[in-house]
């Protein structure tokens, strides 16, 4: 059976698979003939729990056999660890302290198992999906578990942006604008998305990483305990347990039904309570107002309002109660779109960009282009007696990557001798309440505040690399690379490279420089209609170089090199330039 597989350098074939890593459960996912296929395990279950547990004298056990204990063992059990990733969150097993990035490389690593099983084959590449508002500390942890388990990560790719090719693989529309509302157990992502020709461009994100199922489970258990008069402090570990999965199971029978009527018996006492769709709806009404202050941040960052999405796209497990499409509908006025088993969309997604990653002859290659989910900034100060600096923005949030930014910052203090630029990432107007990720020093000529300045460059590009440069007056250059995954010396070297030129702006490049000037040399030699058009060309190329939007440049330089070659034929036959100046229907 062919399946999906690359030749390794000694010509063995190997895998590529796209695994969701999920808060509740975990898939994975592969391309085979012509469609996106789920890896299933011995019981033929595509679903893994990410759920690790401890059995004494037999050690850790995960996913459906740990999940089953969840209830009796609960001490010796431990689920939703993805929401802590990038903490220092310790989980006690066994008499040992597991980190969430060492509980996740457990779930990866049954995974891994089962793929290899069931594929006869090694995998060569995993494409491991992650939730759009991770920050760089819960992206490199997700890498790190990656390699605990032995999976080879080159590319983390945003939960939503797996959805929209997924979708974009199922509707093969020309031109769309989605609304991926991406609602997991644990976690809620939204991602404003544009696809058009073979371009799934993610033009903003917002999103919670502490807002998910979960959450509405919880607030189900505080329903049943007040309706039954039970004091959820005075209620043991494996007491409280047995009445979150009476919420849970209670919250899943309202995906179908209108209503249900929770049962529990706790120490030989029957306790039951009412719950419906109506009830659900009220109760949920503070997670419901979060869900829109982040619809209104994402169009507000998108720059659009309702009326430009298209479709509203479901996707993860929660995404399947009514009272949430409720809701959204209510709130955009526009029914949702589910796409089939909402909880396998993101892996499906992930499947497909493993084919892409495979150069399948039989996917259609499609361009998947990410922003920056947090902004990257320094810190600085006001005056010298300020207590706190403040956060300066480098690269805002939602900037399309890869992404460049120069800055001039000067000296704060009469002649001091060196300049500290300290890193961070986040939304906070203080620095020190955003994550800190690294700092680069340099010398100074020593002359009065204000009089010596150092020129500071961030450079962001699509696989979470951050590489900051930093050059003072008498141009001595300093810089760091900060990176969400490991990498050896000559990756290191490779990436320092492609880094100073993406610090070069693709207007200053020398090929683009010469493209500019032979357009401008038959801009001067020419008169009237074709005059103005190659004008309106000679501009459209300079708008594409300057967007910041590699799909961009790369269409603008093309077209250009396209049109030059014809005005070479044109000039000898006297013929007239076409070209209708429209950079949006162009790229």
């Amino acid at each position: 059976m062919e399946i999906q597989k690359t030749q390794n350098n000694r010509g063995r074939k190997m895998a590529i698979i796209g695994i969701d890593l999920g808060t509740t459960n975990s898939l994975a996912a592969y391309w085979h003939e012509g469609e996106v296929r789920l890896i299933t395990d011995e019981n033929g279950e595509t679903l893994f729990p990410s759920v690790i547990g401890y059995v004494e004298g037999e050690g850790l056990i995960a996913g459906k056999q740990a999940k089953e204990r969840l209830l009796t063992h609960s001490k010796d059990t431990v689920s939703s660890f993805k929401r802590f990733m990038g903490t220092d969150k310790k989980y006690s097993l066994g008499g040992t302290d597991y980190t969430p990035l060492e509980l996740s490389a457990m779930v990866l690593e049954r995974i891994k198992r089962n793929t290899e099983f069931l594929l006869k084959e090694e995998i060569e590449e995993a494409i491991i999906t992650v939730p759009a508002y991770f920050n760089d500390k819960q992206r490199s942890d997700t890498k790190n578990s990656a390699k605990i388990a032995g999976l080879p990560v080159k590319r983390l790719i945003n939960e939503p942006s797996a959805a929209a090719l997924a979708y974009r693989m199922k509707y093969s529309k020309d031109d769309m604008t989605l609304l991926v509302f991406d609602f997991g157990g644990g976690t809620l992502d939204l991602s404003y998305v544009e696809c058009f020709e073979n371009i799934i461009e993610i033009v903003a994100v917002a999103g919670d990483n502490y807002l998910g199922g979960d959450d509405i489970d919880r607030l189900i258990a505080e329903y049943f305990c007040r309706e039954n008069q039970l004091n959820q402090e005075t209620l043991n570990v494996h007491q409280y347990a047995a009445v979150l999965k009476c919420a849970e199971a209670s919250k899943q029978q309202l995906e179908n039904e209108n209503g249900t009527v929770m049962k529990l018996n706790i120490d030989g006492t029957d306790y039951s309570t009412l719950l419906n769709d109506d009830i659900l709806f009220e109760m949920c009404m503070p997670l419901f107002s979060k869900i829109k202050n982040l619809f209104l941040r994402i169009l507000n960052d998108a720059g659009s309002k309702v009326s430009d999405i298209d479709d509203l796209i479901m996707v993860g497990g929660s995404s399947r109660l009514k009272v949430v499409r409720r809701f959204l509908t209510e709130l955009l006025g526009k029914e949702p779109i589910v796409l089939g088993e909402t909880d396998k969309v993101v892996a499906m997604g992930a499947g497909v960009y493993a084919g892409i990653r495979s150069r399948n002859k039989d996917i259609k290659d499609m361009l998947l282009t990410d922003v920056c989910p947090f902004t990257l900034g320094v810190e600085c100060y006001h005056n010298n007696t300020s207590t706190h600096g403040y956060m300066l923005p480098m690269i805002e949030r939602n900037s399309t990557l890869p992404s460049t930014v120069h800055k001039s910052l000067v000296t704060l203090s009469d002649y001091q001798k060196e300049i500290k630029v300290s890193i961070y990432q986040g939304e906070e107007y203080y620095a020190k309440d955003n994550l800190f990720l690294g700092a680069v020093n340099i010398a100074v000529e020593p002359k009065p505040a204000g009089m010596e300045a150092v020129d500071v460059s961030f450079t962001y590009d699509i696989n979470g690399i951050l590489y900051v440069e930093v050059v003072n007056s008498q141009k001595e250059r300093r810089h760091i690379l900060l990176s969400n995954q490991g990498l050896s010396n000559d990756e290191l070297e490779r990436y320092m490279k492609e880094m100073e030129q993406l610090l070069i702006p693709p207007i200053q490049k020398k090929e683009n420089q010469e493209i500019l000037l032979r357009l401008s040399d038959y801009y001067e030699n020419s008169l009237g209609e074709r005059r103005s058009q190659l004008g309106s060309l000679i501009d459209w190329f300079v708008e594409g170089l300057q967007s910041g939007r590699k799909h961009i440049v790369k269409r603008v330089i093309d077209e250009a090199k396209s049109q030059l070659e014809k005005l070479d034929t044109m000039q000898e036959k006297g013929e007239e330039l076409l070209f209708d100046g429209d950079l949006k229907k162009k790229t």
